[in-house]
């Protein structure tokens, strides 16, 4: 099997984003190492921090099911890395107009997202 490479800046993230963030946005405690996913596609040009998420293998093959995976994504990445957060890029990645995704979409995901959480939670 071959060995993924990963850029430098894939690197960085991993170092810096050790848990997965769905899982602590959860408040999960025990979670497997994340994965890198890919918020809008993989591939040279894609592989920019800013398309970047933090997944446990759970999380990335629950989120990857999802129609407004991006969006969850979005939200996770306001939250947890929000010097990367760069809603323009991802729609310009996926070929959408730079303004398909708004933050006041990110914000609604975002409170689903939370009445999501009180739901599991409880």
């Amino acid at each position: 099997m071959a060995r993924k490479r990963h850029s430098e800046s894939a690197k960085e993230f991993h170092r810096e984003h050790c848990r997965c963030w769905m899982c602590r946005f959860l408040g999960r405690r025990h979670t497997s190492q994340p994965e890198l996913h890919h918020i809008a596609g993989r591939g040279r040009i894609h592989d920019v921090r800013p398309n970047y998420a933090a997944l446990c293998h759970r999380c990335h093959q629950s989120i990857q099911s999802l129609v407004a995976a991006e969006l969850v994504c979005l939200a996770l990445k306001r939250k947890y890395d929000p010097d990367h957060y760069d809603p323009a890029l991802i729609c310009d990645l996926r070929g959408w107009a730079a303004t398909w995704i708004t933050d006041a979409d990110v914000d609604r995901c975002d409170r689903i997202m939370g009445m999501m959480r009180e739901v599991v939670t409880q």
